[in-house]
């Protein structure tokens, strides 16, 4: 995330990177990569005492929504306080596009090719396509899971895109009231799917965008205070809150974490915790974010260090086919296994070290060799604009 200089009360440094944020995206795609591995394998945690992790890792993907929620609106908020000129709709959708769209394409082109996709629960092939490209597929349950069933969370997210220029409208002239409508909401239509559907579709549709409404909500008021707070003033008083309110939120979540694994016995346990309690996931994510952001240098390194703005970097990718080809690698026997593995531990560990290399280095080959090209592709409004203006100055010159 680039920011530019500007005139104003805003002191954020020209060309700062907010890479906080790239290594909290790397501790969540962490997250749901040791889950989804951990469900394959069974391997038990390092101690017992962290066990909760690998069975809530799928919280991960709150912490991705969240960080959209932040990304998104930031220079959104940036330009309204600083006066700089709005970023243009038609540039957002380009740069929304070119990032989540091709790879998404690629990646189900090659659960097809390799057979993934033909193994998974599905209805008729042209249903799960077709809702697969206009990302509605979660919203039938014959093609929610199927193709790659990681691909629940484009459709959430595609879906909060689309939605974004409205949500903005409204948040530029009542965030707080904005992001309080947003997480009502998102508890209501959980707290109705339990009520009306609990023992059919509740599972399900808690699942879609409106049931993460409030996660995106504290994503977009964190980069609103954020921005509000960056004035000449402030900044050595949020030096020294901004540890205390990072390690609170770190507390906070991890609380959450074990209060939600303790729940793991009960009927449907993860979709009946999150119904009153997925907005105060999203308050940690906020305060570990926003404290993150106001420490001092040393503190941020804790989350932007190298290997987690690395795996921030290839998250992405890393996302999209690490379950895919941990299934692969299980039912190829790789490594090889005979009988039950799951009661070899000299098996799990292996199997684990290995599904976790594999996926890492096939995700730095997509994100190098096909994203990040992609992503350096200007946007084509503005190519055709300065082929213009480059077109309007040959022909006043040449006269």
């Amino acid at each position: 995330m680039r920011i530019c200089n500007h005139d104003g009360p805003v002191i954020v440094k020209s060309r700062e990177r907010l890479d906080v944020l790239d290594g909290l995206r790397g501790i969540a795609v962490l997250l749901v990569l040791w889950y989804h591995v951990w469900e394959i394998s069974w391997l038990p945690a390092p101690f017992s005492w962290l066990q909760f992790l690998p069975e809530t890792g799928f919280v991960g993907v709150h912490l991705f929504f969240f960080l959209s929620g932040f990304v998104i609106t930031y220079p959104f908020v940036f330009s309204q306080i600083s006066g700089d000129a709005t970023p243009s709709w038609k540039h957002f959708a380009w740069r929304r596009f070119i990032k989540i769209v091709p790879s998404y394409m690629l990646s189900i082109a090659i659960a097809f090719a390799i057979g993934y996709a033909q193994l998974q629960p599905s209805g008729p092939l042209w249903q799960s396509l077709l809702t697969h490209l206009l990302f509605i597929h979660t919203w039938l349950v014959p093609t929610y899971g199927s193709i790659n069933g990681v691909l629940w969370t484009l459709s959430v997210e595609v879906e909060f895109y689309l939605c974004f220029p409205l949500i903005w409208w409204c948040f530029r002239r009542a965030p707080l009231l904005t992001a309080a409508a947003m997480i009502l909401v998102a508890m209501f239509w959980r707290a109705s799917m339990m009520h009306c559907c609990y023992n059919t579709l509740f599972s399900f549709y808690e699942e879609n965008l409106p049931g993460y409404l409030d996660i995106f909500a504290c994503g977009m008021l964190c980069a609103y205070f954020y921005c509000r707070s960056r004035t000449a003033n402030d900044v050595p008083k949020l030096r020294l809150i901004g540890p205390l309110l990072a390690t609170g939120g770190a507390v906070a979540l991890v609380l959450l974490l074990q209060s939600l694994y303790a729940s793991r016995s009960e009927d449907l346990w993860a979709s009946v915790w999150q119904v009153w309690r997925r907005e105060w996931l999203g308050f940690a994510f906020a305060a570990i974010a926003l404290g993150a952001l106001w420490s001092a240098r040393g503190w941020q390194r804790l989350l932007a260090n190298p290997p987690l703005i690395f795996l921030g970097v290839i998250s992405y990718n890393l996302y999209l086919y690490h379950q895919m080809l941990a299934r692969e690698l299980l039912w190829h026997h790789i490594p090889p296994y005979t009988g039950n593995p799951h009661e070899d531990p000299a098996w799990q560990t292996t199997y684990t070290l290995v599904a976790v290399a594999c996926t890492i280095v096939q995700a730095a080959i997509v994100t190098y060799i096909f994203e990040r090209p992609l992503l350096r592709l200007p946007d084509p409004r503005l190519s055709g604009a300065l082929f213009r203006s480059w077109e309007s100055a040959g022909k006043h010159s040449s006269r």
